[in-house]
């Protein structure tokens, strides 16, 4: 088989139709200066340090399995697609996902639902039945019209919140039909849809999620704690002892449990002048107030 080939067939009819919709949206942005000035602002902004070293430290830990799964011959070159998926888009975008919600990832039910999502979403667009090219093409580009327009139209006004649960409707309506079609073209070719590979790709996108959560809980504290950092640093007058005083005595207190840090982070009245004694007093009531509360979600009714 020659290269070409390889690509082709490499690619889905639906990969091939989202691929020839990112191009059209880059030939777009380059030739229309003011969407192409807004685009490079947007690739600027990304390759921040505080944004690509998590995305660089993430590819890491995920190559650390990927390099574990080949020690122990457990590698298959037939899920190389579901790695590149979930290595480039899935891992990318949960870090984005906890660096602004890290409440979520202390959730046994935020876990449970966002590893279910993920293996979704990655089954849906690598495995489940995919149409010709053209339908392809068809079928994505309406997905992408509708949730854009419904993003553009989630405003205050009346007429424009109309129009958001108007398309919002079309594209999740959209999306089911598409799913349960793809599940029943799946069962009715059961013989190449349950097949040892198709197997192993389902459970790839559960098993590394799983795996990947340890880097994630980590990165979500990191996040929170140089929330609360930055409140205590102007709060301590940018005192850098008193500030390396405060920090160390929130770390000893919070350690790595997240919601600990969440808890206190709101209820502590950071900004209110304290001598270190006060700082540590308040900071102690502060975390009674979570065992408390801790101790309440735990005991039986």
């Amino acid at each position: 088989m020659d290269f070409k080939n390889f690509i082709l067939d490499f690619f889905t009819p639906r990969e091939w139709a989202t691929i020839t919709l990112v191009g059209a949206f880059i030939l777009f942005s380059a030739i229309n200066k003011s969407v192409r000035n807004s685009i490079f602002g947007v690739i600027n902004a990304f390759f921040h340090w505080k944004i690509i070293v998590p995305i660089i430290c993430a590819q890491l830990y995920l190559s650390l399995f990927y390099y574990t799964l080949y020690r122990f011959n457990i590698w298959n070159n037939n899920i190389f697609r579901e790695v590149l998926f979930f290595s480039l888009f899935t891992s990318i975008s949960l870090i984005f996902k906890y660096a602004s919600n890290n409440d979520r990832i202390s959730s046994l039910k935020g876990i449970i639902e966002d590893t279910v999502t993920a293996s979704i979403i990655i089954e849906f667009y690598l495995q489940i039945y995919t149409f010709s090219y053209p339908i392809e093409l068809l079928i994505q580009f309406l997905l992408a019209f509708f949730y854009l327009m419904g993003v553009y139209n989630k405003r205050e006004t009346k007429d424009y919140e109309r129009t958001y649960f108007v398309t919002q409707f079309i594209f999740y309506s959209l999306t089911l039909f598409l799913f349960v079609y793809s599940i029943y073209m799946a069962i009715i070719h059961w013989d190449n849809s349950f097949s040892s590979q198709t197997v192993a790709s389902l459970l790839f996108p559960i098993i590394t999620t799983i795996v990947y959560w340890p880097f994630l809980y980590v990165f979500a504290t990191i996040c929170a704690y140089e929330t609360w950092f930055v409140r205590i640093f102007f709060a301590s007058k940018k005192d850098k002892d008193v500030y390396r005083f405060r920090k160390n005595q929130v770390i000893k207190t919070c350690k790595l449990n997240l919601s600990k840090i969440n808890f206190i982070r709101k209820d502590f009245h950071v900004f209110i002048p304290q001598t270190q004694e006060e700082f540590i007093r308040d900071l102690q009531i502060s975390e009674d107030r979570y065992n408390n509360q801790h101790i309440k979600k735990e005991s039986p009714p």
